[in-house]
């Protein structure tokens, strides 16, 4: 199995000035002290998998704001897309117009090669909403408002760029969106992701929902390798079902041999993070799969078996994986999990703009053994 990812360097994404990730392997660990930018990797490589949907900007933006809310607003705010760009120009004058640039450049088997993507505010007068901030005083017989936006341009280099010496512009990917602040933002077709890809982190997972992946592995009749490591959690397991009707969702039950057909929310949240790890997993092939803090409410005495069934399950499927952790358990597992230790790399990522230190198989085994640092600070 080839890489989609053999070399990264992203440059301008959050706080990562500039940060390159060569020698990537199938499994790949970022650690590192808090905010050294280990979850904004994982954010860049998600939008570098799919540049060109608007959507996917705005879900990625949303994902870290939407920590603590029980609903997401369908008219978004603007504010977190931003702060996706670099933060010095803010610094500058607040009577300019923001603007930003970010930078991708991959290696490997890769179907793109280079993202370049800029960001504008923009403003424009409109009509009157509960949003909009007046641009003249109440006697204004015109009533008009300024509206906010930003302006999104996407270039993207398709790995064909590479074998054209010249660099041929022709063979350059443009598009250009236009959101505006607290606006329904409705695409009539969202764009097919250049490299498939799925997130899991502690706070949400994909937009799609649980429940939908797993009646697509249902009608595939995959579904038995789901109840297998739920079972690593609970012997009683039986099956797992999706349960609707015309009034109610779709809600996902578990059948039990003691507890017979059981609500999903019955159980632990570790239950839960090992159930959307294997439904995203086996929705994906040929492609990335991303996990920030891959520990989060498992217990450690199930990490070994479920990391071991993830490893395994990556190399069949032919899916990159990359990982955060600050769990020398975690590492434990996985080293413990793959059979070639060559496959396995580790990343610590350091902060004040510093390279991260790369260390690969027996390397990473005795690091680990004598004690290497990643529980952050």
């Amino acid at each position: 199995m080839s890489n989609v990812f053999d070399y990264l360097k992203i440059q301008g994404f959050r706080g990562l000035k500039s940060l390159e990730l060569s020698g990537l392997g199938k499994v790949n660990i970022l650690v590192g002290d808090n905010n050294s930018g280990k979850t904004s990797v994982l954010e860049a490589i998600s939008i570098f998998c799919n540049p060109l949907d608007p959507l996917q900007w705005i879900g990625i933006s949303q994902r870290r704001a939407s920590v603590g809310r029980t609903i997401l607003p369908v008219r978004h705010s603007l504010e977190p897309v931003k702060w996706i760009f670099p933060q010095e120009n803010k610094l500058t004058s607040i009577d300019e117009p923001y603007q930003g640039e970010i930078k991708i450049d991959a290696k490997g088997d890769t179907p793109i090669i280079k993202l370049e993507a800029q960001l504008l505010e923009i403003y424009g007068s409109g009509i009157e909403t509960h949003t909009s901030r007046r641009l003249s005083n109440d006697d204004d017989p015109l009533n008009e408002y300024i509206k906010s936006g930003i302006e999104l341009g996407v270039a993207v280099s398709p790995a064909m760029v590479q074998a054209d010496l010249f660099g041929s512009p022709d063979l350059i990917i443009k598009e250009s969106f236009q959101f505006w602040d607290r606006e329904r933002i409705i695409l009539k077709k969202r764009p097919i992701p250049y490299i498939k890809s799925a997130t899991i982190s502690p706070a949400y997972s994909e937009s799609e929902s649980i429940s939908y992946l797993l009646t697509r592995i249902i009608k595939r009749d995959e579904k038995e390798q789901i109840v297998q490591v739920l079972k690593l959690f609970d012997s009683n397991i039986i099956d797992i079902e999706i349960l609707s009707t015309r009034m109610t969702r779709a809600t996902i039950s578990i059948k039990h041999q003691v507890l017979g057909n059981t609500p999903l929310y019955i159980f632990g949240d570790g239950f839960k993070r090992a159930l959307i790890m294997a439904i995203t997993l086996m929705s994906i092939e040929n492609g990335i799969l991303l996990i920030d803090e891959i520990e989060t409410s498992i217990h450690v005495s199930a990490l070994s078996e479920i990391f071991s069934w993830l490893v395994k399950t990556c190399q069949t499927r032919e899916i990159q994986l990359f990982v955060t952790t600050h769990s020398l358990e975690a590492i434990d597992a996985m080293l413990e999990a793959i059979n070639d230790k060559d496959d396995i790399v580790g990343f610590k990522l350091n902060k004040e703009g510093l390279p991260p230190q790369r260390f690969t198989g027996d390397i990473l085994d005795g690091l680990r053994e004598r004690g290497l640092d990643v529980r952050g600070k």
